[in-house]
């Protein structure tokens, strides 16, 4: 959503935190607009001119929370690094998760939401989310392949599958074990990679 002012981006992001808490409370379908219009302290009919539906509030809430702000100046396909590229990416992702706190679980539980229907709008957006992340994981697979940085990586379109499978499944255990025991994300990425014949 394109926003024309700082008072309406203050608004559009105090909306998502309140569905956010929405979500968390009572469930994706469990929730209403009307809920989240009352947790952000706004009329209902206010929350329709941010977003059409519930859904696409939902899509935007995924992206606002997926999307990975990359503050690298190299192309991906020019990255001198791309392995380390690789490692920042997956690990900024368990971070901006892991920082929602309680909250992370509705995050990754809209990950869920991907196969509901084709027509669904939060499906829609977390299938191209999840495209872009594979696509850019891709990218600096070949990178490095060319490097001579992974070797084993034939088929960098499927090691990025699974890149990002680790990344999330990683996330997931670590939201669901309490006390850290589970392994963050560079070091079952980093394995992920050496099982390409990486060198790290």
């Amino acid at each position: 959503m394109r926003l024309t002012s700082p008072k309406r981006e203050a608004r559009y992001k105090q909306l998502l935190q309140a569905a956010l808490k929405i979500f968390a409370r009572d469930g994706i379908d469990g929730a209403s607009v009307a809920d989240i219009a009352e947790a952000a302290g706004v009329a209902k009919g206010s929350v329709y001119l941010y977003f059409d539906s519930k859904e696409a509030l939902a899509g935007d809430l995924v992206r606002h929370i997926f999307t990975y702000e990359d503050g690298h100046e190299h192309r991906l396909s020019e990255e001198p690094d791309p392995l380390t590229r690789i490692l920042d990416f997956c690990e900024s992702q368990e971070k901006r998760i892991l920082s929602l706190g309680q909250d992370a679980s509705v995050a990754l539980h809209m990950l869920g939401h991907v196969g509901k229907s084709a027509h669904d709008q939060l499906g829609r957006g977390i299938r191209q989310l999840l495209a872009e992340s594979r696509f850019a994981v891709q990218v600096l697979l070949r990178n490095a392949m060319r490097q001579g940085k992974v070797p084993g990586c034939d088929d960098c379109g499927r090691g990025a599958q699974t890149v990002i499978a680790t990344v999330f499944g990683t996330i997931h255990q670590r939201v669901a074990v309490d006390g850290g025991k589970v392994v963050g994300v560079r070091d079952t990425v980093m394995t992920v990679l050496r099982g390409l014949g990486a060198q790290l």
